[in-house]
């Protein structure tokens, strides 16, 4: 397995004012000096393709992908969206990528209910399947030009739960759609990952590496936080101290034999967030040495 790194560990879309930015290109500076290789990109990085190829090529950084919400789940909507998907993935084939990383978009409800949904306030029968089949045709297209779509299971969308995710796994073809397993968002919205990969381990194609801080969990839904507040709560923990069970994923994938990337985020931290990405992944690359003495 190959451990790499995202931009919300230093610039976080969805809460962009909790700490001071990160300007690119120093943001590239600062994944090199946190001793990483291989990043996703984001609409904080340069947009255009030819300089940000030159920009990582000459810090030894390789490109992903990029994660993107997509309102496939609308019918109505579903066909720009498609395209909408299509245009971003043209643009990251450019620039090096390999990974479409697509999620629900979510909206206001659901974003207020996370951690803590209302099963009554899922889907239609409808939404599902103008979701599944919006994904499939999607992975389809992207994979004609040797692209890979990859669905993330999200905290404040419709694919939040395990219920949920089992939901999309079985609504899609794995032909076309992997699954970027989140085991932190899947964590957050009471699944159990270790029981998850023991029926779809095979579905995973790519995979975020987060924990989450149990306290700030419960204090969450007691209290009936919004993912905002979440977020500037530091629900997401350093890894290894939190209630994710980081190790036991990592070992139920190598059981199962995955060996691709493992993108390790921490979508908002209250420390210096540089060293921060070095501690989880000098964190992670230990408990991967652990596995391997394991034999």
């Amino acid at each position: 397995m190959k451990i790499a790194t995202a931009p919300v560990n230093w610039n976080n879309n969805d809460v962009e004012d909790y700490r001071q930015w990160t300007p690119y290109p120093q943001l590239l500076e600062e994944m090199v000096a946190a001793g990483y290789t291989a990043t996703e990109w984001d609409v904080c990085m340069e947009k255009d393709a030819g300089k940000v190829l030159a920009d990582l090529h000459t810090r030894g950084l390789r490109l992903l992908g990029r994660f993107v919400g997509l309102e496939l789940r609308n019918s109505e909507k579903r066909a720009a969206e498609i395209e909408r998907g299509l245009e971003i993935s043209r643009f990251l084939k450019a620039i090096g990528g390999e990974y479409l990383i697509a999620a629900d978009s979510g909206d206001a409800q659901r974003r207020e209910e996370a951690g803590r949904v209302d099963p009554k306030g899922g889907l239609s029968e409808a939404e599902w399947r103008s979701l599944g089949e919006g994904l499939n045709e999607l992975g389809g297209r992207v994979k004609a030009y040797g692209m890979r779509l990859v669905f993330h299971n999200h905290v404040g969308t419709y694919v939040e739960t395990e219920a949920e995710t089992l939901r999309l796994l079985d609504e899609t073809d794995g032909a076309f759609v992997g699954w970027c397993l989140d085991c932190g968002h899947l964590a957050y919205g009471g699944g159990d990952t270790v029981r998850m990969l023991g029926r779809y381990a095979s579905r995973v194609s790519y995979v975020h590496i987060k924990d989450v801080d149990g306290k700030v969990l419960e204090q969450s839904r007691a209290e009936h936080w919004d993912w905002a507040k979440a977020l500037r709560s530091f629900i997401f923990a350093p890894l290894g101290l939190g209630i994710a069970r980081v190790p036991d994923v990592i070992e139920a994938l190598s059981a199962n034999g995955y060996d691709g990337w493992l993108v390790i985020e921490q979508d908002t931290t209250p420390v210096d967030p540089t060293e921060n990405a070095r501690k989880n992944r000098l964190y992670l690359e230990r408990v991967l040495e652990g596995l391997k003495a394991k034999g």
